[in-house]
């Protein structure tokens, strides 16, 4: 087509204003709904995403060997013999930021003649501070600093269980891996509040050592904690470092975050199913409301068509006029919806809205719809062909209007 039948198509859109206008805010409605779903879904998906990495203290895990296959539970008794060698290996790989050896043990702990069941974690302080959750988690008290001392933080669930508060004092009991039961009192230096609640009841947090005593596994470890570098790839990443274990005869097995967090892999996709059904939603109501209004276009410029075929116009450029006009009022409309969609998105950021706790949850987080530059892409290509597909019918039943009937239609 030419540009001036793009131009004829512009001018009869102008010259129905009122509805292209109602056609267009379907497209623009429909776009903006599609882009801000996105980027709640993306920011949905990369809360839990940091939340689960941070749980499990990095993004990949070193652990025996002979947790292969078995759950974390089932692995928290196999213990890596010569942690500190172990993690001195894997620091040194080009694009891991930090290695730590972690703890992984259960138990009982009592204050008076209260005890509660626990999951406990000993790691290092330092490291434990900037690669999991639990500093940003501290309600009350201060976060583990002597890494030789008896000291403990509890999960606001598990001390409310217990009824202590910080500087009290509890004893932590833990089966150790010979079966024996062994014990130490330690001070309550924090209360965290943990963002999942099934968790806030039950965790607890030692240093390392204090926790290698308890479970008398002094130089060992039920993993590594490994955080890569920003930008790394993960199964890349852990390809190698598969490969650096096994050269150095280290009896070990390397485990990603995706592959420990089952809950964020049935999350992602049950989001992934509610995003493509909500478009496909969206996809026929677009299509549905553009073709009706389309359809009804034909039927009021019906004798303007009839006169264009009268005067010698071909019935194929009959069609691809309107289908001119559904594409133009699509990228225009999609245009608007860009711009809406940013606009909107700028005012909810600004405006911090706080979402209430998620089911599971202990707490709500700032509501941020992250900016999809490929959501906006493609959204624009299929709101654009959505109003290209509604046109069509519209279109093939104007070039197959009888030019006397046309003519004669009042």
């Amino acid at each position: 087509m030419t540009l001036r039948w793009w131009r004829l198509a512009a001018r009869n859109l102008l010259r129905h204003r009122r509805r292209t206008f109602l056609t267009g805010s379907i497209v623009v409605v429909g776009y903006v709904a599609a882009t801000m779903t996105a980027g709640f879904v993306a920011q949905t998906f990369g809360g839990l995403k940091d939340i689960t990495i941070r749980g499990q203290g990095g993004h990949l895990r070193v652990v025996s060997a002979e947790a292969e296959g078995k759950t974390d539970e089932e692995a928290a008794s196999l213990l890596l013999d010569d942690a500190d060698a172990v993690t001195r290996s894997v620091a040194t790989s080009p694009d891991v930021k930090q290695a730590m050896p972690r703890l992984t043990f259960f138990g009982l702990v009592a204050h008076g003649e209260r005890s509660v069941g626990y999951m406990g974690t000993g790691g290092v302080p330092s490291l434990e501070k900037s690669a999991t959750l639990a500093a940003e988690a501290v309600a009350a008290g201060t976060f583990l600093s002597d890494p030789e001392a008896d000291e403990v933080m509890l999960g606001g669930g598990l001390a409310r269980s217990l009824g202590v508060t910080v500087g009290d004092l509890v004893t932590v009991m833990a089966t150790t891996p010979d079966g024996g039961l062994n014990a130490v009192d330690a001070t309550v230096v924090a209360v965290l509040r943990w963002p999942i609640k099934e968790l806030d009841d039950r965790i607890l947090f030692l240093p390392y050592a204090p926790a290698a005593r308890l479970l008398k596994a002094e130089g060992k470890a039920t993993s590594i904690a490994v955080t890569l570098k920003e930008g790394a790839d993960l199964e890349r990443s852990a390809g190698a470092l598969r490969a650096r274990l096994h050269r150095n005869g280290t009896p070990a097995s390397v485990r990603t975050w995706i592959e420990s967090a089952p809950f964020y892999v049935a999350v992602k996709r049950l989001y992934a199913a509610i995003f493509l059904f909500t478009g496909l939603v969206l996809a026929t109501v677009v299509v549905l409301a553009a073709a009706n209004t389309m359809t009804m276009s034909v039927f009021e410029r019906t004798r303007e068509i009839g006169t264009l075929l009268a005067i010698g116009m071909e019935r194929g450029q009959v069609r691809r006029l309107f289908l001119a006009e559904g594409l133009l009022m699509g990228l225009a409309g999609s245009a608007a919806g860009a711009v809406a969609s940013l606009l909107i998105r700028a005012a909810i950021n600004a405006a911090r809205i706080v979402l209430p706790p998620p089911p599971g949850a202990t707490s709500g987080g700032a509501l941020h719809v992250e900016l999809i530059p490929l959501a906006f892409g493609v959204g624009f290509v299929l709101m654009t062909a959505t109003l290209l597909v509604a046109s069509w019918w519209p279109a093939r039943r104007a070039a197959r209007l009888d030019p006397v009937e046309a003519l004669a239609h009042v």
